[in-house]
């Protein structure tokens, strides 16, 4: 329960951390911009929306992590990898509105 849990935070910090980074202004921007110009469909999961990111480093995360720790993929595995996804990405969502909401409304 633990791990589960602590690959939950990872998850969600990773996209968030990962999503500030390419903001505008931020040294990672011109890979947001590419995705957003060129590959909509593609960044979302990518860099562009931090709920849909965990569908993809999420996935990432989990199997290399799971796939370090063990010599035997079992089928409880797979449902963890859909939580791990599914909570990171309310997790995510949640965060980056609460961060949009104090450092850039201006009311």
């Amino acid at each position: 329960m633990q791990i589960y849990l602590l690959l939950i935070l990872i998850v969600s910090l990773f996209c968030l951390g990962l999503r500030a980074i390419t903001d505008s202004g931020m040294i990672g921007y011109p890979v947001r911009e590419y995705f957003f110009d060129k590959a909509p469909y593609w960044g979302k999961p990518i860099v562009l929306c931090p709920a849909c990111m965990t569908s993809f480093w999420g996935t990432i995360i989990y199997w290399g992590y799971t796939l370090t720790m063990t010599t035997q993929v079992e089928f409880f595995h797979f449902p963890c990898w859909i939580g791990v996804c599914i909570s990171a990405s309310f997790v995510s969502a949640f965060c980056w509105a609460y961060y949009e909401k104090m450092f850039f409304e201006m009311d």
